[in-house]
């Protein structure tokens, strides 16, 4: 899986939040990040009038995880993000949270099928060490993106094989 190099500009995201450990099988609706999103469907269903109007590509949802290598490693906790991109922070609603992610360049990865569920192993053990780059690190912290938009990512189960998603990994030159 060889990524496209791409820039992007800072990116405004309103969402919800989960910090700790990643526990439960694989992909699940069952698993914190699965209920995480669970949950924002389920404001997005309700309430989507309270932000519709800023959101800047309401067929795109984005999954960031953020984490401190330390950290991680000591306690397996990391802080999972997901939401949507806005132009602007007025008026979030109270159930929602920001996420500001400054300008990076990335490598663009596009995995397919069940590549969705196993493309981290692929990048970060792989693709990464031999690339030239590193994680960027920003505060002590990384992060990457995941993004799901509507016609390509299908759902889980079954309809995995038929679905892709973008990932954004990070990245600065190696010294």
């Amino acid at each position: 899986m060889e990524p496209q190099m791409v820039e992007k500009d800072r990116m405004t995201l309103v969402g919800m939040g989960y910090y700790g450990p990643l526990s439960g099988e694989g992909w699940s609706a069952e698993n914190p990040i699965g209920q995480l999103w669970q949950r924002f469907n389920r404001f997005w269903d309700a309430r989507s009038e309270l932000i519709a109007d800023r959101v800047v590509d309401p067929k795109a949802a984005y999954e960031v995880a953020i984490w401190n290598e330390e950290e991680y490693q000591a306690t397996k906790s990391f802080y999972v993000f997901v939401g949507v991109e806005v132009k602007c922070l007025d008026e979030v609603p109270l159930e929602l949270v920001s996420k500001i992610l400054p300008a990076s360049t990335y490598a663009l990865f596009t995995p397919a099928g069940k590549e969705i569920t196993t493309w981290e192993n692929t990048v970060y053990n792989e693709w990464l060490p031999e690339s030239g780059f590193e994680l960027a690190s920003f505060h002590d912290c990384h992060f990457q993106i995941q993004c799901y938009e509507e016609g390509r990512f299908k759902g889980l189960g079954e309809l995995l094989e038929e679905s892709e998603i973008d990932v954004y990994v990070s990245l600065s030159q190696k010294e």
